[in-house]
């Protein structure tokens, strides 16, 4: 616990010296409206000082006995084989083509094909899991690239709705 008090406090100074910094950046000529470069290192130094405030202040966990076993029976534990190597080949090239496909296809069509095979390929594979991995692809496409489109206005190529 002292390990973890320790680590709380200098995320607490971190916090604090991040957030006191980003009061002293000079900022040029800004737009009515624009938040200049302060806003985001002076937002995330206050949430460092109050996680590591969290960390350091917080009341210790009840420490458990190494004595007793973890579990009744050794054969109540589930182990979970690691991913086969040619389906972290499939991930690779897949994410690959996402790269190489997002400017000819555009946005929607390049994530939507990206997500469906990862959907897939990371769920049940059956037909029902084919088609739940296709409507959540649909669906999160084509309201991550609205909403980047018009509500943020990233210019994406290819966004169908926007």
């Amino acid at each position: 616990m002292a390990a973890d008090r320790l680590i709380g406090a200098g995320l607490f100074i971190l916090g604090v010296v991040m957030a006191w910094a980003s009061t002293q950046i000079a900022a040029p000529m800004l737009g009515e409206g624009d938040p200049g470069p302060q806003v985001l290192p002076l937002v995330l130094g206050v949430v460092i000082a109050i996680l590591g405030a969290m960390l350091s202040l917080r009341n210790p966990a009840v420490e458990v006995s190494t004595d007793a076993p973890l579990f009744d029976e050794a054969d109540t534990a589930t182990l979970i084989p690691p991913e086969p190597l040619l389906l972290r080949a499939i991930h690779a090239v897949n994410l690959l083509a996402y790269a190489v496909l997002f400017e000819r296809l555009g946005f929607t069509l390049s994530t939507f094909i990206f997500l469906a095979i990862a959907i897939f390929l990371l769920g049940t594979r059956s037909l029902r899991g084919g088609v739940v991995a296709v409507l959540v692809a649909v669906l999160v496409s084509l309201v991550v690239g609205t909403g980047l489109k018009l509500g943020i206005g990233v210019p994406l190529p290819g966004v169908l709705f926007g």
